[in-house]
């Protein structure tokens, strides 16, 4: 009983009985499975699921912020506002020095000067035309003046005359019906008939000088009206040479010294550039804030295969990279806006959180702006706004299946690809 044998094979023996517990019975495993098959060929028949997309996007307000560009080169001579002013449109930002320098001087300065010195010229011209028009024209209506007088006076002359020839008249048939009566020699009655007709030959004379007062008034009418347009000729073109000069100036000034004006109402945020910097053309001046934001809007970049499931009013979740989701969770939003045409390349570039279409990749992308519904979050007590170029990520909601369905979608395709040629 000390072999080593019987020793080994009192080490390995169980220090106890064993006891068999019997197996589940088959019915009951049967029932399970079926129960089993049950549920998830109802889950597979019956159960939905709806199709979603991420898509990225970035906060923005309607108006957007306002990007000023520098379109020249230069240097920066002066600054007329301050981070956070209120400025209208219109208002000068910067003053911008383009212009440059020789031997001589500042190209722009010179040419200033001589252009001012032209327009000093000039308006002195046009001031001495003035005064020769004033002066011709009184001197012209002076004389109108005194032959219109002088022909008052010989109308009043002719008339008289006109009256005296009558009396004449009158007084020469008396003298003829007193000689045929013999109460007169001829001698008298010839005397009488002279003296009428010498008066005749008097009015003659003066009703010629009379009309060549009149005359002389319509010459010097028409002298007064040509005169006046010949002056007014000759200062009209002098007043083009006065805005030719004038715009030389303008583009003088142009080449000298550019002001940058505000284009709309708005608060300054941000200022990219200081007095004394250079900037080159394309540079990033500063940005203008709207000054009236009622909403801020999330701009979404939506692919074509998704575009036909959205519609305006529905909702989508949005996450803020601004606001983890881990810590503020998911946050609700409306679809207000879908464009219907693919976005250029130009209106993305102007988005910093619009896709890049990488070389050999044409996706077409479409707008989509959705409002979210809280524009302030709350944190510890502090109201937390969303601001300009937040980048967020939204998930929207898709066409709705059932579960059998997307299983077998692969067989869709297959079906696809043995089809014949459709007949409508």
């Amino acid at each position: 009983m000390f072999r080593k044998d019987a020793v080994e094979n009192r080490k390995m023996k169980w220090q106890g009985r064993v006891i068999l517990l019997p197996g589940i019975s088959i019915w009951l495993t049967m029932l399970g499975c079926i129960i089993f098959l049950t549920a998830l060929l109802t889950f597979f028949i019956s159960g939905t699921y709806t199709r979603r997309v991420k898509v990225n996007g970035e906060i923005t307000t309607w108006p957007r912020a306002v990007n000023i560009y520098s379109g020249v080169q230069g240097f920066v001579v002066k600054r007329f506002i301050h981070e956070g002013q209120t400025i209208r449109k219109g208002e000068p930002i910067y003053q911008i020095d383009v212009s440059k320098s020789t031997r001589s001087g500042v190209v722009n300065d010179n040419q200033r000067r001589d252009i001012e010195n032209q327009l000093i010229r000039v308006d002195n011209i046009i001031s001495r035309l003035e005064d020769s028009k004033k002066i011709t024209l009184n001197a012209l209506q002076q004389q109108r003046t005194q032959y219109r007088e002088a022909f008052n006076r010989s109308s009043e002359i002719i008339q008289r005359a006109e009256e005296g020839i009558e009396i004449m008249k009158n007084n020469m048939d008396d003298y003829i019906n007193y000689q045929s009566k013999g109460l007169i020699n001829k001698d008298q009655l010839t005397n009488q008939v002279a003296l009428y007709y010498q008066q005749q030959n008097n009015l003659l004379n003066l009703s010629g000088q009379n009309e060549q007062n009149a005359l002389q008034i319509t010459a010097l009418e028409s002298q007064i009206q040509t005169q006046s347009a010949e002056f007014d000729n000759r200062i009209y073109q002098m007043e083009l040479q006065r805005f030719e000069l004038q715009k030389e100036l303008i583009g003088t000034d142009a080449g000298g010294e550019i002001i940058i004006r505000s284009p709309s109402d708005g608060k300054i945020d941000s200022m990219s550039v200081t007095v004394g910097q250079m900037v080159n053309v394309g540079d990033s001046l500063l940005q203008v804030i709207p000054k009236n934001i009622e909403n801020y809007y999330l701009i979404l970049w939506v692919p074509n295969d998704a575009v036909p499931y959205i519609t305006v009013g529905d909702k989508v979740n949005i996450r803020y990279e601004a606001f983890p989701a881990e810590k503020f969770g998911q946050f609700s939003a409306t679809v207000t806006t879908i464009s219907r045409t693919p976005a250029s390349t130009q209106e993305m570039l102007t988005y910093h959180g619009a896709p890049k279409n990488t070389q050999g990749s044409s996706i077409p992308w479409y707008k989509v702006i959705v409002k979210p519904e809280k524009q302030v979050i709350t944190y510890n007590g502090k109201n937390l706004p969303i601001e300009n170029g937040m980048k967020a990520q939204s998930t929207l909601f898709l066409e709705k299946r059932k579960i059998y369905q997307w299983m077998l979608s692969p067989f869709y395709d297959m079906k696809h690809s043995a089809t014949g040629p459709v007949n409508e």
